[in-house]
């Protein structure tokens, strides 16, 4: 089953196309961008290519692997020259604390589990992505939006993405908008979705 978005064919049975549809609406007047798990840098390069004029893009990984990828895979792409980048070698919840205490964030979005083709060991953590996500909820503008693909195929997984559907659950709802996107009729234990937005 595939949805046609402007000129894109996207399966939305996946979870990381199905997203596209939300970032595409706010990267249209997205002035602050957080990828809070940067990875090899694809998500981050999908944002950059669809940034307006003096948008601001940080990529954040705990894994310096993942930044240097992330920052070679966007050096041998076009990105417009007043389209910045910004790279923090750090854990999301540390980050979001130090280095972006005072930015006020239009789009943050959230690729949990491990870095493709590396260390499986290292993964993202149950509580500190919920602390992350804690923290960009208070930085979010007006409409603001946070995405989250969670992977419940592993054991791991899918501790953390019950520990987010328990607290994404009890979120305010004069405050935030919540969804949940989910398979119904995959096998397997297919990445979910999760977005947010700031009433």
């Amino acid at each position: 089953p595939n949805l046609k978005w402007g000129g894109f064919v996207i399966n939305i049975n996946n979870a990381v196309q199905f997203q596209h549809l939300v970032w595409d609406r706010s990267m249209k007047k997205a002035k602050v961008v957080v990828d809070a798990t940067c990875g090899n840098g694809h998500d981050l390069l999908y944002l950059a290519k669809r940034a307006q004029k003096g948008c601001h893009l940080f990529g954040i990984d705990i894994q310096m692997k993942a930044i240097n990828s992330s920052k070679e895979l966007l050096k041998t792409n076009d990105i417009a020259p007043d389209v910045s980048l910004t790279f923090i070698h750090d854990s999301h919840d540390l980050a979001l604390a130090h280095q972006l205490k005072d930015e006020v964030i239009d789009l943050m979005i959230f690729n949990l589990g491990y870095l493709p083709g590396s260390n499986h060991k290292v993964i993202t953590k149950p509580h500190q992505t919920i602390d992350a996500i804690d923290k960009g909820l208070h930085k979010l503008s007006k409409s603001g939006v946070i995405t989250i693909v969670a992977y419940p195929g592993t054991p791991e997984g899918m501790e953390e993405m019950q520990s987010l559907t328990s607290y994404l659950s009890n979120l305010e709802q004069k405050l935030y908008n919540v969804c949940h996107w989910h398979p119904m009729n995959q096998i397997n234990n297919p990445p979910e979705l999760f977005i947010l937005q700031k009433r």
